[in-house]
């Protein structure tokens, strides 16, 4: 997709840009359940069960103090993408990228046959669901705009129009188009007029009843910086998500009157803390001095900071945050709330493992869920209202399900907790759930099973519900964060072609839980918000994983390390490390074998020849999940045999469908009337039936196969697209894939390439790349063969390489030491900087936060605000917004948030020292005439040059060189023992400890 923006604009009041898309990026895959649509730069999506179209967002900053108001559409270009029927795949849920065990074997292991790969099949994904007949005939009769309003996004003031683009649609013939460009404008106008108070205090007061204080109810604050860097921080995030970057203007500041400015605060403690309570638990002695190195170090680069305790904050130093705070989590974010507008915070490093800092425990939206059904004994994950109380069968309710007193059980619609009946007292009109020892339901069980049984009023109990356990509650510091927590009112105001919502909300009483049920972050599976969560970054956030005095060293020591590229005999010698980063895929998915078996009916993974049908009777384990598969008669090692997909049960007819049943062969399918003709949508089953020829019919083996190159690999290959256009300073990639030989002859050639193996992955990560990507089924033990023994043993050296993960829990932080945290403790290499899941990632979901990650560093260097560019991927992903709300949650950094990220071969800042005549003169190295051979060193005008006397006195002076890059060290210094630090753009921090006369 290419976007221009028109620049005859005859005024500020409109901006108008034309999208063109390429035929040729579009991708039109035949699947044996319909035609998957992809295109370059686009998601393919949409509500499980509608038609998976191509769609993206666009952005356009409106002018200071104006509006969105209109939206013209015009010069609209058609063309046809199909010529026949073409039956669209439908729209998915998501796939959890966790995995139950680790693929152990690498490629000359005994156990590595052609007939015997290490599979690593990832938990089992949800089933298919059928199409939505409505919703296909609805694409067709009233297909989407081209263009339309997604609504307005305001930062730090700035007006934004969010512009939805659906390019491919369907006609009632059942042929695709493709809009190859169109033009469009958008309008700006001034600010609407606000709604008045009492229609908002009339909506918040239904939904709340008599719990609505409607002091409570605000205008909805506008999020300005506080700061004079936090304000072109956030101009530079803004300039680099919109189309018309030249439009934002330096952003208003709210000014505040600092008591005592720290731009960086790190909370910690030299003890461990029960998060409940509130009580002290083991001493760790030592860790809050080393962070007090860390804070030290940033403010001889400038930055105001300072270490906080935890004592220090519940002994109430700076204010009570303690009465009305249910636990620790709340009391730390209350005073982050209060210190932000009095110290002007930007920065954020949670400085300690969760048994120094606990994190807050926020509810998914996805998994745990309980439909209304109608059989007395229900069937898995559905319920049944007797007349009396209501009965759940509770078998499997999601990935890693188990039956527990500790689970909680909410209604959707609203988020009301139905409590755990620990007593017996439950009944008609006291709401509680208990097990049951049998699907009769009738007898208490105190222990858990399968049959739940709920009393309560049928107007509470008999409806949609949905169970929180221990894999669907995710632990995020996204909760310190978004300090703002409010409910924005439902009914939107219309400003034109544009919306957004009622200006009114509700503040609630507890931050992210409005429900007021002491569950937090509650929301529904399409993103729908419950419990006041604002998808915002007022602080951007990171955390240090250590337990102790000794796992802070190291933690700083890689941190100081990075900023000063290892000192002068360390990174800054190897010219070629910030351009170097490592790419990293174990499949989604793997090909499954069936063998032959003499029995009538096949068992799973097997096959029997029905010589008197003409026909094989395949049975797989399970239906498979998506589309993408193919499947192979091997009649010996060199004759293997793609058989075609078909709809006609014909035994004359060579090729595949799934069956009914191992008794019924007739085609699993489903068929959808669209106006003039009938399309037969196949329902996957684990039945497959072949008709071909003999030795087709009774191979050696059947391999059911996933088509082309492999999801994760593909996701792996466009990030590195990505960022060799973007950021053109990282171009020197190497990658390790499980599906490499599935790569294009191009691909293969642009960069080294090689299986994955353990043994491989270790070699590459221990030749110090820059940055690392991984992606595949993931565990808190790891992916990818990075384990978190491998994370412990690398040795790459400090700093460390900056890594992300597209996988599940590698990041699982309220575990024993996950993947992640053996890197970032690693003191002999590891990284530096790591992003992970703490829960589940979702397949097809996660790889888009993974590349607006990388995609912000373009525009920023800052690791926290790197990882803050997940909020702006809710809602463009093409699936449930609930499983983006996830991602929101569950993608947490691990590591220093201000740490500059190197974009390219840095410069390197000499500094030196003239004692006598006190002067400190600050050279960087020019452009390298000759590969491997830098330049002359020239002065540098304007370098910060930080003096701190280290003789116990502590008197501290900020300095800045002059046009011959001198800066000149006050006497009282002079002849003194001190620390000097010297930080410039985008060099490396250079520092120079200086002896006194006696030393």
């Amino acid at each position: 997709m290419r976007t221009e923006l028109h620049r005859d604009q005859p005024d500020d009041r409109s901006t108008t840009f034309t999208v063109t898309v390429d035929r040729d990026d579009l991708s039109l895959t035949e699947t044996p359940l319909g035609v998957v649509v992809r295109l370059t730069d686009f998601a393919t999506g949409g509500a499980p069960g509608h038609p998976a179209l191509p769609v993206t967002r666009v952005r356009i900053a409106a002018p200071d103090g104006q509006w969105p108001i209109g939206l013209t559409v015009e010069r609209e270009k058609w063309t046809r993408a199909t010529r026949g029927l073409t039956f669209v795949a439908p729209a998915q849920h998501a796939r959890p990228a966790a995995r139950i065990t680790h693929v152990h074997c690498d490629a000359d292991c005994s156990c590595r046959r052609e007939d015997r790969a290490p599979i690593d099949s990832g938990f089992p994904a949800p089933p298919i669901v059928p199409p939505d007949v409505d919703a296909y005939l609805a694409a067709a009769e009233e297909p989407p705009p081209v263009v339309r309003s997604a609504g307005i996004e305001t930062v730090g003031g700035i007006r934004i129009a969010v512009i939805e683009i659906s390019p491919v649609r369907m006609t009632r013939k059942a042929v695709l188009e493709l809009c190859t460009a169109v033009t469009v404008t958008v309008q700006f106008g001034p600010e609407p007029a606000i709604d008045d108070r009492e229609a908002a205090a009339a909506e918040f007061r239904e939904r709340f009843g008599d719990a609505f204080d409607e002091q409570r109810l605000q205008l909805l604050p506008e999020a300005l910086p506080v700061t004079e860097t936090e304000s072109v921080r956030l101009r530079d995030v803004v300039r680099g998500s919109v189309l018309n970057p030249e439009v934002v203007g330096k952003i208003e500041l709210d000014w505040p009157r600092f008591e005592f400015p720290s731009a960086y605060v790190i909370v910690t403690d030299d003890y461990t803390w029960n998060p409940m309570t509130l009580t002290r638990g083991a001493p760790r002695p030592g860790v809050v001095a080393q962070f007090e190195r860390l804070a030290q170090a940033k403010r001889a680069r400038g930055i105001t900071a300072r270490v906080v305790t935890i004592t220090e904050i519940l002994d109430g130093r700076w204010g009570d945050f303690r009465t009305g705070s249910r636990d620790l989590a709340e009391v730390i974010r209350r005073f982050l709330v209060a210190k932000r507008q009095d110290w002007g915070i930007s920065w954020l490093l949670v400085g300690g493992d969760v048994s120094i800092v606990p994190a807050r425990q926020a509810a998914g939206g996805m998994l745990g869920t309980v439909a209304v059904g109608t059989n007395a004994k229900p069937d898995n994950g559905q319920s049944f209202w007797t007349g009396a109380h209501l009965r759940i069968h509770a078998q499997a309710l999601g990935d890693w399900w188990g039956n527990s007193v500790d689970n909680r059980l909410t209604r959707i619609s609203d988020g009301t907790l139905i409590p755990y009946d620990a007593a017996g007292t439950s009944g008609s009109a006291s709401p509680g759930w208990y097990f049951t020892t049998g699907d009769d339901y009738a007898t208490r069980s105190a222990t858990p099973t399968e049959w739940i049984r709920v009393e309560g009023p049928q107007s509470l109990v008999a409806t949609p519900l949905q169970f929180l356990y221990a894999w669907n509650t995710i632990p995020t510091d996204f909760y310190y964060a978004s300090l703002s927590s409010f409910l924005i009112g439902t009914r939107r105001i219309d400003i034109g072609f544009f919306s957004f919502t009622l200006p009114w909300v509700y503040v609630p009483e507890h931050a992210w839980d409005a429900a007021g049920n002491g569950l937090y972050g509650q929301n529904h599976a399409d993103g729908t918000d419950i419990d006041g969560v604002v998808l915002r970054t007022d602080l951007s956030v990171g955390r240090a994983p250590v337990e102790d005095a000794a796992q802070a060293a190291v933690f700083v020591d890689k941190t100081l390390a990075y900023e000063r590229a290892g000192g002068v005999w360390g990174l800054l010698a190897d010219r070629d490390w910030p351009r170097r980063m490592v790419l990293v895929s174990s499949d989604w998915g793997g090909r499954t074998f069936l063998w032959p078996t003499a029995a009538a009916t096949p068992g799973d993974n097997q096959f029997v020849t029905q010589a008197g049908q003409n026909r094989a009777l395949l049975k797989l384990t399970a239906a498979p999940a998506d589309y993408t598969w193919d499947l192979i008669a091997r009649i010996t090692e060199t004759d293997r045999r793609e058989l075609p997909f078909k709809t006609d049960p014909s035994a004359s007819v060579r090729g595949w469908y799934y069956a009914m049943s191992a008794t019924d062969a007739r085609p699993s399918a489903i068929r959808i009337p669209l106006f003039f003709t009938t399309l037969t949508f196949p329902v996957p089953s684990p039945w497959i039936v072949v008709h071909g020829a003999a030795a087709e019919r009774a191979p050696q083996a059947y391999e059911f196969n996933p088509q082309g190159a492999e999801g994760s690999m593909a996701d792996q290959e466009r990030l590195r697209k990505q960022i060799r256009s973007e950021v053109p300073g990282i171009d020197r990639f190497s990658r390790h894939y499980e599906d490499e030989r599935d790569l294009s002859w191009f691909d293969r050639w642009s960069a080294p390439v090689q299986y994955l193996t353990e043994s491989g992955l270790r070699g590459g990560l221990d030749a110090a790349p820059h940055l690392v990507s991984l992606s595949g089924h993931g565990s808190q033990s790891g992916v990818a063969h990075l384990s978190t023994g491998m994370a412990a043993a690398l040795r790459n050296g400090t700093p460390g390489f900056i890594g992300y993960a597209d996988s599940c829990l590698t990041n699982g932080f309220d575990a024993s030491d996950a993947m992640g945290e053996a890197l970032l403790l690693n003191g002999a290499g590891g990284a530096v900087g790591y992003v992970g899941n703490t829960r589940f990632s979702w397949i097809g979901v996660g790889d888009d936060f993974q590349r607006a990650f990388f995609h912000r560093l373009a525009s920023t260097r800052h690791l926290g605000l790197l990882n803050d560019s997940r909020v702006g991927v809710f809602g463009s992903t093409g699936y449930w917004s609930g499983y983006d709300r996830w991602q929101i949650f569950s993608l947490n950094l691990l590591g220093d948030p201000e740490l500059r990220v190197y974009r390219a071969a840095f410069p390197r800042l000499v500094l030196e020292a003239d004692l006598g005549h006190g002067l400190l003169r600050v050279t960087i190295e020019r452009a390298e005439p000759v590969p491997g051979r830098p330049g002359d060193p020239g002065p540098v005008e304007g370098a910060l040059v930080h003096v701190r006397a280290v003789d116990g006195h502590g008197e501290e002076v900020v300095l800045e060189t002059d046009a011959d890059g001198i800066a000149k060290l006050p006497r009282k210094l002079r002849g003194r023992a001190v620390e000097v630090t010297a930080s410039h753009g985008d060099a490396a921090v250079s520092v120079l400890e200086l002896a006194g006369r006696d030393g």
